[in-house]
């Protein structure tokens, strides 16, 4: 038994891994460093919110072919074109050293006869080896996400002279990446720069994607008390009592140490995201700060009153290293509802020693029966995955037909579902992965199957191949239960800091995140009277709160000018 827990958390591990690389690039943002980062970054989580705002979805352009602009390919001769990019994986067991390892990457290549020397840094240094790239001014001809690491993002990059705009080259040689950006005014908004110029090529989600990121509970303890699945904060209340009350559980809710979440899930119904995530959001073009709102005080009354009565974890504010919730509250009974992730539902039932646990999905609280929430977990259809062009290109125009590639169907189906008849057949004109990767013979889990065989190229993102691994609770999460009081109107787009106001975000931010997290801890905890709350908010604009939202309304205002 217990080696079959320890198989099913590693499972757990690499579908967390892999979910991060493969979402992790889809980003609502609120930019810390002048980048785009996400807007959960300000708690330290790593994520990807948001979605269109017109809700289309960004399929694929027709066909196309692999010609424009004088290239063809294969191209007769061979050609070599350098490219920095963060590794595919650090798994020894991949046998992943660069991308050319790769059987899709190799396939590209021998379909293009453009050869592309990998410059990959080394694990925990990737930051430290850019900005050394950066420094020495000798760059390669492609700079994978330089939007999100270079301070400023592509704007500044092509101030610098770092990286060149597109805008000569997109509407001959990026003709299918362009008709792929151009199916929604604003994923065409979003693939450009303040200055109005596209300086990369973008991963664009290829449908929009559902949320894989919501509240859950255990829906056998539900059947046997013979409750109804919760709906308002006050039918929380009621279940998480009878949690504690009738299962013995010890730590009914469980939430991170912010006191929240990777997106502000559970308190979206108040209004408000939390430290964990969401933090800033708009409402009518207007920034708003959610630790300084009014919806963040009712948030917290009645978190102070679940924490008084056990029915929030005792020990939450601890447990600073816990991302997900601990195995050793949810797969015990001690832990009653989480946020979870869709993939990793049905692992608890695998994990934990209780044949009867059924942990599935469940909609965020609402303050009112019928309200509608606007914030959650929700993508952008443009991700932050992307590749610039480097001033030092001295054939800027076939990587431009190289990186246009990937917005074809059939480059994109051989980047993210691999060479047919290997690891994937078409039917019904859908790509369908095979047993090399659903039951790989080397005993390798799917999503590591995926990395192994797999690469992530610009354009066109498949990211719905995930959901031939998924399972029906999985399906339903993602698809159905999460989006059902929920949308994403209020969620910040990607917006850029100037380095300038990066600098000075950064600074400001530090203080003001530090002193919410204390005194969001002292409320819950009852070590602060709620009394005090509006003296707290007085409090952070002392410390430069009203700059530091004027610092994000700028970027927005940019973003909406573009």
């Amino acid at each position: 038994m217990k080696a079959k827990r320890v198989l099913a958390l590693l499972l757990a591990l690499a579908l967390c891994a892999s979910l991060f690389a493969a979402c992790g690039g889809d980003g609502g943002s609120s930019s810390s460093a002048g980048g785009t980062s996400s807007a959960s970054s300000e708690a330290g989580g790593e994520s990807s919110e948001a979605g269109t705002e017109s809700g289309e979805d960004a399929s694929a352009p027709e066909g196309g072919d692999a010609a424009g602009g004088g290239y063809s390919f294969p191209l007769a001769e061979p050609v070599t074109l350098t490219a920095w990019r963060t590794a595919a994986t650090t798994d020894p067991k991949l046998g992943i050293v660069t991308y050319n390892d790769i059987e899709s990457v190799m396939e590209w290549e021998k379909r293009t006869n453009v050869h592309i020397d990998w410059q990959i840094p080394t694990s925990g240094q990737e930051t430290e080896n850019f900005n050394l790239m950066i420094t020495s001014g000798d760059y390669p001809d492609l700079i994978f996400d330089a939007n999100a690491r270079y301070v400023g993002g592509l704007g500044k990059a092509i101030q610098d002279g770092v990286v060149r705009p597109l805008d000569d080259m997109i509407e001959t040689l990026g003709k299918d990446y362009l008709a792929l950006i151009s199916q929604d005014e604003m994923v065409l908004k979003d693939c450009k720069t303040d200055d109005g110029q596209f300086g990369a090529v973008f991963a664009i989600n290829c449908p929009d994607q559902g949320p894989w990121y919501g509240m859950a509970m255990r829906q056998d303890w539900l059947t046997e008390l013979k409750l109804d699945t919760p709906v308002t904060y006050d039918d929380w209340h009621d279940v998480l009592t009878a949690f504690k009350e009738k299962k013995g559980a010890k730590a009914p809710l469980w939430l991170t140490y912010t006191a929240g979440d990777w997106f502000g899930v559970f308190s979206a119904g108040y209004g408000v995201g939390n430290l964990g995530g969401n933090t800033f959001f708009r409402v009518d073009n207007q920034v708003k700060y959610s630790p300084a709102e009014e919806g963040y005080k009712k948030y917290l009354t009645t978190l102070h009153q679940w924490y008084s009565e056990g029915l929030l974890d005792a020990d939450y504010y601890t447990r600073t290293t816990s991302t997900t919730v601990p195995e050793t509250l949810a797969n015990t009974g001690d832990s009653g509802a989480w946020p979870d992730i869709y993939t990793l539902l049905s692992i608890h039932t695998t994990a934990s020693e209780d044949p009867n646990i059924d942990v599935v999905a469940v909609p965020a609280p609402v303050e009112k029966e019928g309200d509608q929430l606007h914030l959650r977990q929700y993508n952008w259809t443009r991700g932050t995955d992307c590749c610039a062009i480097s001033t030092s290109c001295e054939n800027p125009e076939l990587a431009m037909a190289w990186l246009n590639l990937g917005s074809q169907q059939d480059f994109a189906y051989l980047a993210y579902y691999g060479i047919e008849g290997e690891t994937h057949t078409i039917e019904d004109g859908k790509p369908v992965f095979t047993d090399k990767v659903l039951n790989n013979p080397e005993g390798l889990v799917p999503n590591d199957a995926m990395i192994k065989y797999c690469w992530r190229s610009p354009g066109m993102y498949i990211w719905d191949r995930e959901l031939q691994t998924a399972d029906e609770k999985s399906l339903a999460a993602i698809n159905d239960i999460w989006v059902s009081n929920a949308d994403g109107d209020y969620m910040m787009p990607n917006v850029t800091l100037t380095a300038e106001e990066g600098t000075r975000y950064a600074t400001l931010l530090g203080d003001i995140k530090t002193y919410a997290e204390e005194m969001t801890t002292k409320f819950i905890l009852g070590n602060e009277p709620l009394e005090n709350f509006d003296s707290y908010v007085e409090s952070m604009k002392g410390m430069g709160l009203e700059e530091m939202i004027s610092l994000q309304q700028a970027a927005l205002d940019r973003f909406n000018a573009r």
